[in-house]
């Protein structure tokens, strides 16, 4: 098979579950940000120029990423800012990369079906790496590569929902991803893996209740009842992997903080959330218009915690909140809205393919949506919203393909048959 741009940037996109970095002079780079530069320089010299194309929900983008550089300009270093513009125009390169990558259906086919293969081996890798390091539950030991569990899981479902022919090999692909899912103990994962998965199975049902979908529905309800008895039944005779004890301690410490018992937490990594987040709100309540700054968040609470807690804010809307201020959500949450109005009317489409892809851009859009609520990975944490954007604009090309075309053929017989005139339909 020949290689072409949308299989590498497929690849490169599963480069950011790794999130590598590195420092360089004044500046904390990635290896991915010189991918990016290098695939936005094949496009522009294999076809001449980068395609920009817009929409309301891009055009919100574009004024989110302004706002957060200019408010940022002088709250942050030189180093800090320059960083930030060039991986925030990054993102938005990788978004219109991506409209190029999904703009035809087989190409957008091999694009969706190498993100599906490379997160289900980086999430089998990561499976792996913590079984060879005695952790056979609750995969912990590499933080990025975690995420892959979820978007491996729930693309797998949606390609037995959305194949035609059961085959045993999607059915095992299906019963992995759900069994590293769920022993993988990433709660985020499992909530955003199940109202992405409610919604396709829900736009899928809607739009054609045939004996294909309903077979799907059962089948994959009988998998996870598969897993589930499996997996307890292993949980119960192995009870040194303290799988159930650690859910079960942070669903008492989030019971703690709504019943006002917040002294201790059975978990430290539950505290060192439940801390952060309240920390955020108090941050936004001191500048609660225009915020601490981009990416300042880690700064502040190193500081204020003299280096005891040093991580980032785990929930990238709070982190959009305290850094840039009510201003800076309500820009972030303008486009997330735009783009499920737009997903939802693409879902609608009477194109099969078109409706079909819109369903699993939703699908993906809830999924990140969700995760984002527990996650502030930058990269990842952007990439769940540019990737269901991209998606929408190649979609949107490929509608516009499809008008012209229409408009084409009717010239055509308009000026092969000039004095027949349309008759409505009905009539």
């Amino acid at each position: 098979m020949k290689i072409r741009f949308h299989h590498v940037l497929a690849f490169f996109i599963l480069t950011l579950f790794f999130d590598i970095d590195y420092e360089l002079s004044f500046v904390r780079l990635r290896i991915i940000d010189f991918f990016l530069v290098g695939l936005v320089a094949l496009m522009i010299l294999s076809t001449g120029k980068l395609k920009i194309s817009n929409n309301p929900a891009t055009s919100g983008l574009y004024i989110l990423i302004v706002y957060l550089l200019v408010n940022g300009i002088t709250k942050v270093t030189f180093g800090s800012i320059i960083k930030e513009t060039i991986q925030l125009v990054e993102y938005l390169f990788l978004m219109h990369l991506i409209a190029e990558a999904t703009n035809e259906p087989q190409k957008r086919k091999e694009f969706i079906d190498i993100l599906f293969w490379g997160t289900g081996c980086i999430a089998f890798y990561s499976m792996m790496y913590n079984i060879a390091g005695g952790r056979f539950a609750n995969y912990k030991d590499l933080d990025s590569p975690k995420h892959s569990f979820a978007f491996f899981a729930l693309l797998a479902v949606i390609r037995l929902f959305s194949s035609n022919k059961k085959t045993l090999l999607q059915l095992g692909f299906v019963f992995l991803g759900l069994v590293m899912l769920l022993l993988s103990g990433e709660r985020k994962g499992w909530a955003g893996f199940v109202i992405g998965g409610g919604f396709f199975t829900y736009l899928q049902v809607k739009s054609s209740l045939s004996k294909k979908n309903i077979n799907g529905i059962v089948t994959f309800f009988t998998i996870v009842g598969v897993v589930a008895i499996i997996t307890g039944l292993l949980l119960v005779s192995l009870p040194e992997f303290r799988y159930l004890d650690r859910q079960l301690s942070s669903l008492s410490d989030i019971g703690s903080v709504f019943s006002g018992g917040n002294d201790s937490y059975a978990s430290k990594s539950d505290e060192e959330r439940i801390f952060m987040f309240n920390y955020g709100i108090q941050l936004f309540m001191k500048y609660p218009i225009t915020g601490i700054g981009i990416d300042e968040f880690k700064d502040y609470i190193i500081r204020d915690t003299h280096g005891f807690i040093s991580h980032d804010a785990h929930n990238f809307y709070l982190k959009i909140l305290t850094e840039n201020g009510i201003i800076g959500i309500i820009l972030f949450m303008v486009p997330l809205v735009l783009i499920f109005i737009e997903l939802w009317k693409l879902s609608k489409n009477r194109i099969p393919h078109i409706a079909l892809y819109a369903r699993i851009a939703i699908a993906l859009f809830f999924l990140g949506s969700v995760v984002n609520f527990f996650l502030a990975g930058k990269a990842l944490s952007w990439l769940y919203v540019i990737l269901p954007c991209g998606m929408i604009l190649g979609l949107n090309k490929e509608l516009r393909f499809h008008k012209k075309v229409k408009e084409k053929r009717k010239q055509e017989l308009t000026s092969e048959f000039p004095n027949v005139q349309e008759t409505p339909i009905g009539l």
